[in-house]
C-alpha cells in the first residue's frame, strides 16, 4: 500500500516548541526510577527513525508506543523496528492510530471512523494479542484539520467512540477484552476548545494519555489539565527523552501499569507484598520474598546487579545460601505469566563482614559523627545513621576495599539524620564516570546541597542554596580516577579541599545536609534528581572544622584510609604485668578480654579513649599462655 504523507502529529508536536534551556531539566527528569516510583515511558514513531532501545531500558524506560497507522492511508515506516526493538530490551511496547476525521468524517459506513478502524486492524492486528509483550492500541485525537468539517461536540465525540468501539470488539472477537487508550491534549479535547467545541464526557469511558508541557515538569508529582478526564492514566509532560521521542509518565505504580494497560492484564502478575532490602553476617542465609496475585503458572525472573541469575517457575521466595560479600548488591524480580508481566521494586543486600584495617590506616581525627566504609553493606560504624538504598546502587571495588556505585538515573541513599550545624566536615572518595550530566548531588537536604556537578552544566565541584543561588568552588574533578574531596563548613563560609589542598572558600555558611546522598532532592515538590554519575567510599562526617594538615593526612593515608577497627599495636611482658596497646576509631570506648585457651573468655573492662589510642596493663597475668582480643562498639 503507498503511504501518505503523514500528518504532523502531536506525538512529536511539541518539537516546534522546544528550547535548549529545558534540555538539562529533560534529560534529568527522564531518568527516574522505573521500580521506585511511577513508572516512565515514550512514545515514538517515524521521526525517530533510530531508537536505542538499550539506553532507553537503561535509564528507565518501563513502556513504550510507537506509530503505525494515519486516516486509511498511510504505515508508519519504522513500525516493526520500533516494536522489535523494544521487545528485545523486555520493553512491553503499544501501537496507536493518527485519527483523520478531517478526512473521514462518517461516524459509520464509508470515509468513516470504523474506515480508519479497520484500517489501523489490518496493520497493528498481529500485535493485538496477549503474552506480556504487548499494550492496549491508542488513538491519537488531535488532527488540526477537523475545524474544516461538519463535526461539533457531540459528533466528535461519537466518532472517537466509534473507533474505539470497533477496535475493542475486534480484540473480543479474538478472545481479549480490553479497553482502548485514548491521547489529546486540553488544547484540543477540552470542551468549549477552538476543535469544534472539544469532547464530551461519553469519552471518559476510555483511558487517557494527555500531554501538556510545563516549563519545569516533574512526572512523580505533577499532573496536566485532563477535561474533560477527571484524571489521566498517562501524562506527556515533555517532548525529548532518551528514545529521542516524547516523554511518559503512567499515573501509578509498576504493577498497576501492566494490570491497566498490558493486554490482558486482567489476570496478569500483581505483586502485594515486594522484596524488602536484606543485611545478614557473611556465611548467613539470605532470603527475598515476594507476595503475589494472579493467574498461575508463573515465571520468576531474578536478577542481582541487573544480571539474571535465575529464572524458576514454583517459588515466590529466592535464597541467597551462605551469603558471601561478592553477593552484595541489588535484587529484583520479574515475574511473568500468559496475561502479563510484573516488576518488583529493587531491594540490596548487604552483608556484614568482621572490620578489619588496610594496610597504611591511620587514626581518625576527632569527633566523628558517621562513618560509612561501604564494605559491602551500608551501616554507620561510629553513629547510628545507617543508609537506606534506593534504585540500582551496586558494589564495586572501591578506595579502600569496596565502595559504592550509584547509576546516574536511579540510585541513591537515604538516612533520617538532621542536618549537622555548623563547623563540620566531609570527607568522602569519589570516582567519576563522566561530566555530560548539567547537574550532580552528592549530599541534599531540600534546604542545601553540595554537588559534584553544579547546575547549568559548569561540570565543577559546587554549593547549592536552594531559593539562593548556585555557587562553584572552581574545581572539576577527574573522570576514572578516585579523588579524595573534603568540605569544611565553619560560621563564615564553605571550604573545599581536594587530594588533600585547599581550593577555595566560599562565603556561603550552610549545615550539612546528609538526609539523600548521590541526588538532590527538592523540598517544594519532593522530587528526587540531579544523580550523581559516579562510585563512592569512605564517606565520614564530622561536628567540627578539620584543619589542612588532618585532611591531609586523611589524603595521605591513601587506600589504607582511617581505621575500621581496633587493633593491638603491642604486648610487652614485664615481670607480672602485661602492657597491651592499643589502637582504633576516636572517641569510642576498648572492651579487653582474656582467655588461657581461646575457648573460655573473661571480661577485664571496658574504658573509655578520646584520641583512639589506650593502653592497658594487666598485672595478674604472668603466664604467657593467655590471649587477649580488643573490641569497639
Amino acid at each position: 500500500m503507498t503511504a501518505s504523507a503523514p500528518q504532523s502529529d502531536s506525538i512529536k508536536r511539541g518539537v516546534c516548541r522546544f528550547h535548549s534551556s529545558l534540555l538539562a531539566t529533560l534529560a534529568v527528569l527522564a531518568c527516574y526510577s522505573v521500580m521506585a516510583s511511577k513508572p516512565l515511558g515514550t512514545d515514538v514513531s517515524h521521526y525517530q527513525q533510530t531508537v536505542d532501545w538499550v539506553k532507553c531500558k537503561t535509564n528507565g524506560i518501563a513502556f513504550a508506543y510507537t506509530k503505525a497507522t494515519e486516516g486509511t492511508g498511510y504505515i508508519d515506516d519504522t513500525l516493526v523496528s520500533h516494536i522489535n526493538g523494544a521487545k528485545a530490551q523486555g520493553i512491553p511496547i503499544g501501537l496507536y492510530h493518527y485519527a483523520r476525521p478531517d478526512l473521514h468524517p462518517n461516524i459509520t459506513g464509508a470515509s468513516s471512523a470504523d474506515s480508519e478502524a479497520q484500517y489501523f486492524i489490518n496493520t497493528a492486528g498481529p500485535y493485538i494479542k496477549t503474552g506480556g509483550q504487548y499494550l492496549i492500541p491508542m488513538l491519537d485525537w488531535e488532527a488540526p484539520g477537523i475545524t474544516n468539517t461538519s463535526l461539533n461536540q457531540t459528533t466528535s465525540s461519537q466518532w472517537l467512540n466509534e473507533w474505539c468501539y470497533y477496535v475493542s470488539n475486534y480484540a473480543k472477537s479474538q478472545g481479549i477484552t480490553m479497553k482502548v487508550m485514548v491521547y489529546s491534549g486540553t488544547w484540543y479535547c477540552a470542551p468549549g476548545s477552538g476543535y469544534n467545541g472539544g469532547l464530551n464526557s461519553t469519552v471518559t469511558q476510555w483511558p487517557n494519555a494527555m500531554s501538556g508541557y510545563p516549563a519545569n515538569p516533574n512526572p512523580q508529582t505533577g499532573a496536566p489539565s485532563t477535561s474533560p478526564w477527571s484524571g489521566f492514566t498517562v501524562w506527556q509532560y515533555a517532548d525529548t527523552n532518551w528514545s529521542g521521542g516524547d516523554a511518559d509518565v503512567f499515573n501509578g505504580t509498576t504493577n498497576q501499569l501492566f494490570q491497566t494497560l498490558m493486554i490482558g492484564g486482567n489476570g496478569g502478575p500483581l505483586i502485594t507484598n515486594d522484596i524488602d532490602n536484606v543485611t545478614v553476617d557473611e556465611g548467613s542465609n539470605a532470603t527475598f520474598s515476594v507476595g503475589l496475585l494472579g493467574t498461575p503458572p508463573f515465571t520468576f525472573r531474578w536478577y542481582r546487579n541487573q544480571t539474571l541469575i535465575s529464572t524458576d517457575t514454583t517459588s515466590t521466595n529466592f535464597t541467597v545460601t551462605n551469603a558471601l560479600l561478592a553477593d552484595a548488591g541489588n535484587y529484583y524480580v520479574a515475574i511473568s505469566n500468559a496475561l502479563g508481566m510484573a516488576t518488583s521494586s529493587v531491594a540490596m543486600l548487604s552483608i556484614v563482614t568482621p572490620s578489619t584495617n588496610a594496610p597504611g590506616s591511620i587514626i581518625a581525627p576527632t569527633s566523628i559523627v558517621d562513618f560509612w566504609p561501604c564494605q559491602g553493606n551500608l551501616n554507620d560504624v561510629y553513629g547510628t545513621n545507617n543508609l537506606t538504598p534506593h534504585g540500582y546502587l551496586t558494589y564495586v571495588a572501591g578506595k579502600t576495599g569496596l565502595g559504592l556505585r550509584f547509576d546516574a538515573s536511579t540510585s541513591y541513599l537515604t538516612t533520617s539524620a538532621a542536618s549537622v550545624p555548623v563547623p563540620w566536615t566531609v570527607s568522602l572518595w569519589v570516582n567519576r564516570r563522566s561530566n555530560t550530566s548539567a547537574s550532580t548531588g552528592l549530599f541534599s537536604d531540600g534546604t542545601n546541597a553540595l554537588k559534584l556537578d553544579q547546575y547549568n552544566g559548569t561540570h565543577q565541584v559546587g554549593l547549592t542554596q536552594f531559593g539562593v543561588g548556585d555557587y562553584t568552588f572552581g574545581y572539576t574533578t577527574a573522570i576514572g580516577a578516585w579523588v579524595h574531596l573534603t568540605f569544611v563548613g565553619t560560621a563564615s563560609g564553605t571550604s573545599l579541599y581536594a587530594n588533600g589542598s585547599l581550593v577555595t572558600t566560599l562565603t556561603n555558611s550552610i549545615r550539612l545536609p546528609r538526609q539523600y546522598i548521590g541526588a538532590d532532592y527538592v523540598a517544594s515538590n519532593g522530587a528526587i534528581l540531579d544523580f550523581v554519575p559516579a562510585s563512592m567510599d569512605e564517606i565520614i562526617v564530622f561536628n567540627r572544622a578539620l584543619s589542612a594538615t588532618e585532611i591531609t593526612g586523611i589524603y595521605n593515608a591513601g587506600v589504607g584510609s582511617i581505621l575500621h577497627a581496633p587493633e593491638l599495636t603491642s604486648v610487652t611482658v614485664n615481670g607480672n604485668t602485661v602492657t597491651l596497646n592499643m589502637r582504633g576509631l576516636t572517641g569510642k570506648s576498648f572492651s579487653v578480654i582474656r582467655s588461657p585457651d581461646m575457648v573460655n573468655w573473661g571480661f577485664l573492662g571496658k574504658f573509655s579513649s578520646s584520641s583512639g589510642t589506650l593502653q592497658y596493663f594487666d598485672s595478674a597475668s604472668a603466664s604467657s599462655s593467655y590471649f587477649y582480643q580488643v573490641t569497639q562498639p
